[in-house]
């Protein structure tokens, strides 16, 4: 048994140092083993599905990103695979490979192998946000405002 989110639209981010701006869709999001039989046998867990994208208009960059979901028997919570493209080319200078949340690994068509990220090594680093007074109706805190309001 699970329950399932299916995540439509689609996100910016922007570098601002480079003046590149990426926008991305995002992978599909999985409560897994919800029920009370199979809570006995495992312990339920989080996952990510589907397949994403992440396209750079300035440089013409994109990445092919899938989630693979845990198969019922045996093999890996949270694995992915990827590949990132040149612009115009139809083939991966790299593919990466290993948890998202944990290590990746790329491979590169040069033949080099290395470590992409360890997500368990990296620093956690506060949020920049802007004051809620100088952000639009329709920006995610402004918007949810009186809801963190009386979660709180």
């Amino acid at each position: 048994m699970s329950i399932g989110v299916h995540n439509i639209g689609q996100g910016c981010v922007t570098c601002l140092d480079y003046d590149e701006h990426y926008i991305l869709t995002f992978p599909n999001g999985y409560g897994r083993q919800v029920n009370a039989l199979w809570s006995i046998l495992t312990v339920p867990w989080i996952e990510l599905g589907g397949e994403c994208s992440i396209n750079c208009s300035k440089t013409g960059y994109n990445a092919s990103i899938v989630f693979h979901t845990k198969p019922f028997y045996g093999g890996k919570k949270h694995r992915i695979t990827a590949e990132i493209f040149s612009p115009n080319d139809k083939k991966p200078f790299c593919s990466i490979e290993g948890e998202w949340n944990g290590v990746m690994y790329a491979k590169y068509t040069t033949g080099e192998n290395a470590v992409f990220i360890d997500t368990k090594k990296m620093p956690t680093i506060k949020k920049k946000v802007r004051k809620l007074e100088d952000q639009d109706d329709f920006e995610s805190r402004c918007l949810w405002k009186d809801v963190t309001y009386n979660l709180k």
